[in-house]
């Protein structure tokens, strides 16, 4: 069942009373947003879904056919812990709502008192919940990547301090060589010319590795607000 063409979000409804599914289908229509909406009546059926389907949000109704809510809920959080499940049944039951709650659900919705209102400030806390996980994923990728480039920063400067004394050390003879007395003979003295020339290759690299070493970035962390998705 679909509501939309395009979508701002994509939503699947599990209900096994049609009325229901098309009532919420309903509800959501009325939204400002533009979502593409889908429905299963069982549980079962709803899992082989989500094995090629992804959703933003799951409206979930606890009294199904082959099982409750619950179980549903908890086999879906096993394969995407970040899934965001509304809870929906017909009972106003607090225990039901404290053990969706228990069991992950991002929130609960009793039937009986369905409006949309309702309905979008608990998609809304869904999908911002949702919006904030992807922001700090991408910060934790971010900050990896800062770390694991000061790590090789660090490995860099030790290079260049552990290799630049020998390098200007082995500098110095070789001049002190072809300056001898008595002199070399020409084929003493382009070998010498030879290892002096790489050897001043040698120190040109290490004091680019040097400024690479040297280089300093703004850390991105500086201006992000710190996020809380509880």
């Amino acid at each position: 069942m679909t509501t939309a063409l395009s979508a701002d979000c994509t939503l699947l409804i599990v209900d096994d009373q049609e009325d229901h599914r098309l009532l919420l289908s309903h509800l959501l229509s009325m939204s400002s947003s533009n979502y593409l909406v889908e429905s299963c009546s069982d549980g079962k059926s709803a899992l082989e879904f989500l094995e090629t389907a992804e959703f933003d949000c799951i409206f979930l109704d606890y009294d199904l056919p082959d099982t409750n809510g619950i179980e549903i809920l908890r086999h879906i959080l096993l394969r995407n812990p970040d899934q965001g499940v509304i809870m929906v049944t017909a009972r106003g039951n607090e225990e039901l709502a404290v053990e969706a709650m228990k069991s992950g659900a991002a929130d609960y919705l009793v039937k009986g008192n369905l409006k949309r209102e309702t309905i979008d400030r608990a998609l809304m806390r869904v999908l911002e919940r949702k919006r904030l996980r992807e922001v700090i994923r991408d910060q934790e990728k971010r900050l990896m990547e800062a770390e694991r480039q000061r790590v090789m920063m660090q490995s860099i400067g030790a290079t260049c301090h552990h290799f630049s004394q020998p390098v200007t050390s082995l500098l110095g003879r070789l001049e002190i060589l072809l300056a001898s007395n008595p002199p070399l003979n020409e084929k003493q003295l382009a070998l010498l010319k030879d290892c002096l020339a790489c050897t001043q290759n040698m120190t040109e690299l290490l004091a680019q590795f040097q400024r690479v070493h040297n280089y300093r970035t703004v850390p991105y962390t500086s201006n992000t607000e710190i996020l809380d998705i509880t």
